[in-house]
């Protein structure tokens, strides 16, 4: 009897031990299969400052070029400053082209603030040498201008749905809607057009010889390409919800970390979470860094950051929800509300 309780304990032993090293094996298996992590800075503040990063490091710098950028962005803005005067699209009235004059109203925009108008709807404007380049809503949102002087009027200045405009020098830059999302350019010295990007493009900056794209075509990454169209580089492998250039780096409002703002260093593409703030619609001006404050009911925020420590710190310039802003050199026009048919309110900051 003693025999086979002994015989009995060994068996038990034995299974015990196999299945203590198959779980083992199990375990190391999974660890190598775990995708790689890189560790920008193991000082981990409570506040969210650093963390760990998804970047792999390798597999962007494999060809990657370094570049710098100049902290110049352009966006897109519906509000041009010209002299002592904006042109804009007049929400109150068909959106059509029109002009109001300082002092700037500091209640809503509305039609009884304009000195002057024009009877085209405009989707999509910038301002050169006093004339204005538009996208024309009564002809497909062609290319079109007016002179704001002798109101002469040009059209079919490009092919394509022209949206999203930015110029810069003689440049204008836009995205063809009716061409899958394709990032244009015009010289308008010379009227000839080429496509920057065949990408399907989201947001966009122009930073004087470098342009930064959401790339909707590649999960809507952050890419970067010269204004010719040339050394296209793809920067992350999250998706962006905006970003801005900033003391030689870049920042980013990450979509894939519910919008928390993150550093991408142009060296090594090695990123860095530096706050946790649910933001939208990140754009930088003048040098100072504006955004829309998700977590504070959508407030219009401002922010300082200190890329060594890092810190991040912010506040608010509205006491009401914005659904979007334009930045310019005489102040912000920010539209209130949830509501689509509210207008702009001018703040002076």
């Amino acid at each position: 009897m003693k025999k086979i309780l002994l015989l009995l304990s060994l068996v038990l032993c034995t299974s015990l031990l196999g299945c203590g090293a198959q779980k083992s094996t199990s375990s190391d298996n999974q660890t190598a299969a775990d995708p790689k992590q890189i560790t920008v800075n193991n000082s981990a503040s409570s506040s969210g400052g650093s963390t760990n990063s998804n970047l792999d490091k390798e597999a962007f710098k494999n060809g990657y070029i370094p570049f710098s950028l100049k902290d110049s962005a352009m966006y897109t803005s519906l509000f041009q400053v010209n002299g002592n005067f904006v042109v804009f699209p007049n929400w109150d009235d068909n959106n059509n082209l029109s002009v109001i004059k300082e002092p700037y109203p500091k209640d809503v925009v509305n039609t009884s603030n304009v000195s002057d108008f024009f009877n085209y709807p405009v989707n999509s404007l910038v301002v050169i040498n006093n004339i204005a380049y538009f996208s024309d809503a009564d002809n497909k949102s062609t290319l079109a201008s007016i002179d704001l002087s002798n109101r002469a009027y040009k059209s079919n200045l490009a092919s394509g749905k022209v949206s999203n405009m930015i110029s810069v020098n003689n440049s204008i830059y836009f995205i063809d809607k009716s061409n899958g999302n394709k990032l244009h350019a015009v010289d308008i010295s010379n009227n000839v057009e080429s496509i920057i990007s065949s990408d399907n493009v989201g947001n966009y900056l122009v930073d004087e010889d470098t342009i930064l794209y959401e790339n909707k075509s590649d999960k809507s990454t952050l890419y970067k390409i010269n204004v010719d169209g040339t050394q296209k580089q793809k920067l992350t492998n999250f998706s962006v919800n905006s970003f801005a250039p900033y003391s030689g780096q870049i920042l980013a409002l990450n979509s894939s970390d519910n919008n928390n703002l993150y550093s991408i260093n142009l060296t090594d593409l090695s990123t860095k979470r530096l706050a946790v703030i649910d933001g939208e619609d990140m754009k930088i001006f003048n040098g100072t860094i504006y955004f829309i404050n998700v977590t504070n009911n959508r407030h219009l925020s401002k922010m300082t950051v200190d890329l060594t420590t890092p810190k991040v710190s912010f506040n608010d310039i509205s006491d009401y929800e914005v659904n979007e802003y334009y930045p310019t050199s005489k102040g912000i026009f920010a539209r209130k509300g949830v509501n689509v048919n509210n207008g702009y309110i001018f703040l002076t900051v």
